[in-house]
């Protein structure tokens, strides 16, 4: 059967001759279904042309298969005009029958000497290929980053979620008992100023809460409680002492209400207390897990800027890393990493793009939690401002980077990473977004301290001089 390049679209303006060339030269190889055109570190040596089938692109990770795309009838594979690549970083399987034609390295370099409008053609394809690798890995990329900050919001809305679910069944239960007791308030004979004073009294308790016990305090008012209870022969001691060892009710607190009253109404009045006083923080316990949702909420809401322009405008830098710290914040407390933040108040706003900073702060502050030793770690951002120019720098006392990877952190696709943590265009972003604000990115290192170091002209039509 005869294979025509003719067939090829990207063929269509090369001269008969060139073609005729080529077809003399190429060598025509079926592979069946399940066949390989290539297996990852397989050199890359020879022009490859697909007469007919299909081949899927995947790679391994974690022991699973990865798919990346797809080389179809009529692509154009292989070794390219000037193309540096090595070896393959992956698989191509067929998945149907497959013909292939492939030309080896030493005829290429004739044909890039002798064929112009041929040459031009593969060169093409390499510039279109580099281009959708690019977009693939672009994406990989953002669905990384996607990922790690899906993980941490559902990290972090969850305990506090857990927690308003767990205080409002709390308080259901809770609730349920009060029936019963309300039959003993309500024979309840005392006047108003007695009322009036245990009111005040409580209600003091409170909203005046003390600072909190330590644990020996505690302990000592637990066992004084437990004494008082015992002596006075009053009943459900151990459903009341731990709430009123909380709110730090001592004996002679308990001496007061009681002086108040008639001695058969002290325990219903007691009860009364500390069930005004588990509804009380039932109802803080929410108020307190509803506002850190709402902070997160707040914070994706500030981070991705999603009702503002996306235009140039005046940036408030600290509230972008603020927020990303809070987005982040999973990955820094659930192995106990320590983070510091010393802001200078001097600093102005900036003219910039707020989501495109945001993506900068997220790279560094990501980064450098990664780096953090497996304990003891310590993450630093600082800020400072110094004549039209405001800095942040992002230290952590990991690893540090060797020299060698020192001088190439910041080329594109270059990463030390495993593969699906990374693609190495996370710098390379934060850099291309930094110089679109004239401003610049360096970083330093050492073991035990590495220092990422932003540079931002507070108008970004505004260049730095001391560089």
């Amino acid at each position: 059967m005869t294979y025509e390049l003719t067939d090829f679209p990207q063929f269509e303006e090369v001269p008969q001759e060139q073609l005729d060339w080529l077809t003399e030269h190429l060598e025509i190889v079926e592979i069946p279904k399940g066949g390989y055109l290539f297996e990852k570190g397989s050199p890359i040596d020879h022009l490859t042309l697909v007469f007919e089938g299909d081949f899927e692109l995947y790679f391994q990770q974690n022991n699973s298969r990865k798919s990346f795309g797809r080389i179809r009838k009529h692509d154009i594979s292989g070794l390219l005009p000037y193309s540096r690549a090595k070896n393959a970083g992956g698989f191509a399987v067929a998945i149907q029958p497959a013909v292939i034609g492939t030309l080896n390295r030493e005829k290429l370099h004739e044909l890039i000497g002798k064929y112009y409008e041929l040459t031009e053609v593969l060169v093409h394809e390499m510039n279109n290929r580099i281009r959708n690798i690019t977009q693939i890995e672009v994406q990989n990329e953002k669905l990384i980053a996607l990922g790690k900050l899906s993980a941490g919001l559902a990290h972090e809305l969850n305990n506090p979620a857990s927690a308003m679910v767990r205080s409002a069944s709390l308080l259901q239960q809770h609730l349920k008992g009060l029936p019963a007791d309300f039959k003993k308030v309500i024979k309840i004979r005392a006047d108003d100023e007695a009322i009036d004073k245990i009111n005040q009294f409580m209600y003091q308790k409170l909203e005046e809460k003390s600072s909190e016990l330590s644990m020996l305090e505690q302990n000592t008012l637990e066992d004084d409680l437990y004494d008082w209870f015992s002596e006075c022969s009053l009943e459900d001691r151990y459903d009341l002492v731990p709430l009123l060892v909380e709110y730090q009710f001592n004996t002679d607190d308990l001496l007061f209400v009681k002086s108040c009253l008639r001695d058969e109404d002290f325990n219903p009045v007691l009860k009364w207390i500390v069930q005004n006083m588990t509804t009380h923080k039932t109802v803080t316990d929410i108020k307190e897990a509803s506002s850190r949702i709402e902070t997160l909420v707040q914070s994706v809401k500030t981070y991705s800027y999603m009702d503002q322009s996306l235009d140039f405008q005046m940036v408030d830098i600290h509230t972008g890393i603020k927020s990303t710290l809070n987005v982040l914040n999973h990955k820094i407390t659930k192995v106990g990493h320590k983070i510091t933040t010393e802001f200078d108040e001097n600093v102005p706003q900036i003219h910039g793009l707020p989501g495109e900073l945001n993506q900068v702060w997220t790279n560094l502050i990501d980064n450098a939690i990664d780096a953090l030793p497996k304990e003891g770690g310590e993450l630093k951002v600082k800020t400072k401002a110094a004549g039209s120019f405001v800095y942040v720098f992002v230290e952590d006392n990991g690893h540090g980077i060797s020299e060698e990877h020192l001088t190439r952190i910041f080329e594109p696709f270059f990463t030390t990473k495993e593969i699906g943590k990374g693609t190495g265009l996370g710098l390379d972003v934060a850099m291309k977004i930094i110089k679109q604000h004239n401003g610049q990115l360096k970083v330093t290192s050492q073991p035990g301290k590495t220092i990422f170091e932003v540079c931002l002209p507070i108008n970004h039509n505004i260049e730095e001089e001391n560089t």
